[in-house]
């Protein structure tokens, strides 16, 4: 027992001792085999995070400044993970999270199409996606190889693009400051 208090001991002198010498001079630099994180490996981390409790995105505060009251309910749709707010007669809104996905990977071409940005992030907002004039969906570029879609709606039988366009943007804005 005590051989090995006093190896601790000298092992701790001997790691504050190199820990706070003076006169080192130099730029650190990784080593071989090694790579500093990426924002990339951040960004995704992070997505996780959300991704894994997409309906806690949007308070119920929140909700209210997009025109509705519905709790949400988390779902997958294809490669995302997501929650969907609806109310009847009001229409909704769909977040959706890709963790292993870009912008420039997914489908923007299928509405008229613009650029635009919100706080740090590039967004492509596509209007009346499929021909649906209810609908605008927003596409948050996190990362090259990460992204969130915000898809709000007014109703199956809207045509009030500008009014999905205004839900979608309001809730662009509110999540933005939220992500990685």
């Amino acid at each position: 027992m005590k051989r090995i208090l006093i190896a601790t001991t000298i092992g701790l002198s001997v790691l504050a001792t190199g820990c706070t010498s003076a006169g080192t001079t130099g730029t650190p630099t990784p080593t071989a085999g090694s790579t500093a994180p990426t924002s990339d490996s951040n960004s995704a981390s992070g997505l996780e995070a959300l991704a894994a409790e997409p309906c806690g995105l949007l308070t119920e505060a929140e909700l209210t400044t997009v025109g509705l009251k519905a709790a949400g309910e988390a779902a997958k749709v294809g490669t995302s993970q997501g929650c969907d707010w609806n109310e009847s007669g009001k229409g909704g809104l769909r977040v959706g999270i890709r963790t292993d996905s870009g912008v420039k990977d997914l489908n923007t071409d299928n509405g008229a199409k613009s650029q635009t940005k919100i706080g740090k992030y590039d967004v492509t907002k596509v209007e009346a996606p499929d021909g649906a004039k209810g609908a605008c969906t927003y596409f948050i570029a996190v990362s090259e190889s990460s992204s969130v879609s915000i898809i709000g709606n007014i109703g199956i039988t809207s045509t009030d693009t500008a009014a999905a366009c205004d839900r979608a943007s309001k809730a662009a804005e509110l999540i933005a400051p939220k992500l990685p």
